[in-house]
């Protein structure tokens, strides 16, 4: 029996129904047709599990989810092992010629390819951003919206880490240039993979020293001070954003 993470050309994940449950398939082989290599992932469960392509449209019994909305129908464990997977498969699709010779690329490993040519190698690449919950007095919440969100939730100042700034460098910065505000007492809290499409978010709680609310409207609609009891919408469970403020506003 194998684990089969399976992903069609849009990146989304294909899950088997039963009944009103979804599961990653758990099989030892697929009844439908796949692409391409299969990719070998750590063993899930303490079985053997794969990420493969697939054209397939349609298999009974079967449904493609976008891999952020299964975090609502998978249980945790299969959600976080898909991320994973995704970022991989994404990796190994994407990484086809070489930045330095132009040469083709094969895969080496499950997590590395090496170019034909001048062989050099690279590996899965891992992009660390910051997002930080900026807190004034004991109940106030400094919340954006940003203006990538598709939703109307309110959720906290984040951003890539640039080269050669420490995270918390790159705290200070993204709150400075997104809000306009000062920060002080920066404190890690935990991270977490983010495979949208190969991030890790590294959560941060920070106070209000000093300044004005003043946007950066490249990147944010609005920015306000919210009390814990009077909160807006805030982004879904699955986020950092949310494990941030709902710390926040059961421990702090």
């Amino acid at each position: 029996m194998k684990y089969w993470f399976v992903f069609n050309s849009k990146m989304e994940i294909l899950l088997q129904k039963q009944g009103e449950a979804y599961n990653i398939p758990c099989c030892d082989s697929l009844p439908f047709e796949t692409t391409g290599e299969p990719i070998e992932l750590p063993k899930f469960c303490d079985m053997d599990a794969l990420a493969v392509n697939t054209n397939i449209e349609f298999c009974e019994g079967y449904e493609y989810s976008g891999l952020r909305n299964s975090y609502f129908i998978l249980p945790f464990e299969e959600y976080y092992a898909a991320g994973k997977a995704a970022e991989l498969i994404s990796f190994h699709n994407n990484t086809r010629y070489c930045a330095r010779c132009g040469k083709e690329m094969y895969r080496k490993t499950n997590i590395s390819r090496e170019c034909t040519g001048c062989g050099k190698e690279i590996w899965a690449p891992v992009q660390p951003a910051i997002i930080v919950l900026v807190q004034r007095g004991r109940d106030e919440v400094l919340l954006v919206r940003a203006q990538n969100f598709t939703r109307p939730y309110h959720g906290l100042v984040a951003g890539f880490v640039e080269t050669g700034e420490s995270l918390e460098e790159c705290v200070r910065r993204e709150v400075k240039e997104e809000t306009g505000l000062n920060i002080k007492n920066i404190r890690y809290y935990k991270s977490q993979p983010w495979p949208y499409p190969n991030n890790i978010m590294c959560g941060f709680y920070a106070e209000y020293e000093s300044g004005e609310i003043k946007i950066q409207e490249e990147e944010i609609k609005s920015c306000n001070w919210y009390n814990r009891n009077a909160m807006p919408d805030i982004p879904p469970k699955l986020s950092m954003a949310r494990m941030l403020i709902d710390n926040w506003l059961e421990n702090m």
